[in-house]
């Protein structure tokens, strides 16, 4: 039984990563890490945070449609707050031929280490991925960020990061 597992997984990772070097997009499936350098809630901003993206394209038309998970870690001065999102995104055509404008809604959990409490989050933002040779391109994204606490609380995220392929 346990070969047949083994033969089973090895035969289904062979036919993925088949299916992946067909692709001619490099990018369709690709992991962000991002340094969070303005993050602001009501009456306190952030003094250091990132988040990390895993993002898959499923269409092949533009503009792509791609799903996506994000994890994110804000600090500020009294605790932290994490974030788990999942959601969709959209990529533009090439504003030219080395930017790439995209706009995404995620939806998810906030949770908040001090307060101890978490919470529905829904975000929506967008940015620009700038192409700098074939392995790599930098992303400058900003982000808006509702927090469906008993008040309600909106925040602005501003973030520089690096995206890497994940199918080449």
């Amino acid at each position: 039984m346990s070969i047949r597992l083994v033969v089973v997984f090895a035969a289904l990772l062979l036919t993925a990563r088949t299916v992946s070097a067909q692709s001619r997009d490099p990018f369709a499936a690709d992991f962000s890490a991002n340094y969070d350098f303005v993050y602001h809630e009501p009456g306190a901003t952030s003094n250091v945070g990132a988040h990390f993206d895993i993002a898959s394209t499923i269409t092949r038309d533009v503009p792509y449609l791609v799903v996506l998970g994000e994890v994110g870690v804000n600090h500020f001065d009294g605790g932290s707050v994490a974030s788990f999102l999942g959601g969709a995104r959209l990529r533009f055509a090439n504003a030219s031929p080395t930017v790439l404008p995209f706009a995404q809604v995620l939806l998810g959990l906030y949770h908040c280490g001090v307060c101890n409490t978490n919470d529905f989050a829904l975000q929506a933002g967008g940015g620009l991925d700038f192409k700098t040779g074939r392995a790599v391109r930098v992303r400058a994204q900003i982000d808006w960020r509702r927090i469906f606490d008993t008040v309600g609380v909106n925040g602005v995220r501003a973030s520089l990061g690096i995206v890497l392929p994940l199918n080449r």
